[in-house]
């Protein structure tokens, strides 16, 4: 019987995201009889213990967001050496800094195939110039050093072209979940509304959404405060955490718009929270594809989002929701309002059908990268 091969996935922090919760699932449900799969990150990510075989998993002490030179050599050195004692034939690798320092890594480790996973690139139009700069030249410098490319979104793969960072080396394999648990309707939502402390008669705005720049909360706050000077009854929920907490907070309380938010933090049972909304929100500066728009789908919410690339491929204007230019803070206030004000116009556009989210099933993930990983080993075998 031959040995199962040995896969090792690497990404920055297994904080609550789309990105970690897929490579999670993908680490946990690669057949075993034929995959022997490991997970390295970054410390201090909450979802470390939901990994049910702990001992797949492998804490990297110096890989952090942050850049931080010292400290990002030495989470490349401490790579090489977790990948020299692996030995594994392939490397997959997720997120910005994971993406860049584990690739590297595994070449420097003698590793024969290296896959990345683009959930949404790390450089955008929003970042400081000389950051954007940095990660577009990283990402240059790395595309070298990659087998093949796995991208979420197809404006990912646009994207990819016109910056010559593939050629033919990659696959569209979108960021899976299971899809069953979305896709239950209570059609009651009293109790989650009396957990959450939402009044009788107000209209929720949700955002699935961790507290960073890349989600443009602080667009959200203005816009929320142009809907609140129409509609007082409507109550924004923030289902999410993270390192722009305190500023979002003190934003929120300048503006005296506090009490019209609810900010729980991350909620794990996300699809039972989501039954307390009338409409999802997304205010995202840039997105690769997220699962939070595709899972308020599948619960039939209508949408407002940011016109931006990721979400088209979600939000079809004025079929299921409203595409708008999130620094228009006035044209997302005006859909906002026009959805509360207009509840048959918002049925209308949750219960609009023919959408097939199929290929966003956990199950359809993980056989599409089974398959993918044992093609290109073969081809590294053979050289072709």
């Amino acid at each position: 019987m031959s040995r199962p091969i040995v896969v090792v996935h690497v990404i920055t922090k297994l904080e609550l995201g789309g990105a970690q919760l897929n490579t999670l699932y993908t680490v946990e449900h690669l057949d075993a009889a034929r995959f022997d799969a490991y997970l390295l990150c970054g410390p201090d990510g909450m979802l470390a213990s939901r990994l049910s075989q702990e001992d797949r998993l492998v804490v990297v002490p110096a890989l952090e967001r942050t850049i931080r030179p010292w400290r990002d050599l030495q989470a490349l050195f401490q790579l090489v050496r977790l990948l020299k004692r692996i030995q594994p034939q392939i490397v997959h690798t997720h997120s910005s800094k994971a993406g860049i320092l584990g690739r590297v890594a595994a070449r420097l480790a003698g590793v024969p195939v290296v896959i990345h996973s683009v959930h949404g690139f790390s450089f955008s139009s929003w970042q400081p110039f000389f950051k954007r700069q940095f990660y577009m030249l990283a990402e240059k410098a790395c595309r070298r050093l990659t087998s093949h490319f796995i991208f979420v979104a197809r404006s990912d793969i646009d994207m990819a072209r016109r910056q010559r960072l593939v050629r033919d080396n990659f696959s569209l394999i979108r960021s899976g979940f299971p899809l069953e648990k979305f896709a239950v309707r209570s059609g009651d939502n009293t109790v989650q509304r009396a957990r959450f402390d939402l009044p009788e008669g107000s209209f929720v705005c949700g955002v699935i959404a961790p507290f960073k720049q890349q989600k443009g909360l602080f667009h959200l706050a203005a816009i929320a405060a142009l809907v609140l000077e129409r509609n007082p009854t409507v109550i924004f929920f923030i289902a999410g955490d993270g390192e722009l907490r305190r500023e979002l907070e003190a934003e929120l309380e300048r503006r005296g718009i506090s009490g019209a938010f609810r900010l729980p933090g991350f909620i794990r049972d996300v699809e039972n929270a989501m039954e307390c909304f009338d409409i999802g929100v997304s205010t995202a500066l840039w997105e690769g594809l997220p699962q939070s728009l595709v899972q308020l789908r599948l619960k039939k919410r209508a949408l407002v989002a940011s016109d931006i690339p990721g979400n088209r491929e979600v939000v079809r204007d004025g079929e299921n929701g409203f595409l708008v230019p999130v620094a228009d803070h006035g044209r997302f206030a005006a859909a906002i309002l026009k959805l509360a004000a207009e509840p048959a116009l918002c049925r209308r556009l949750g219960e609009c059908g023919n959408e097939d989210f199929s290929e966003w099933s956990a199950e359809v993930l993980v056989a599409r990268q089974q398959e993918l990983y044992q093609r290109l080993l073969v081809q590294s075998w053979t050289g072709s």
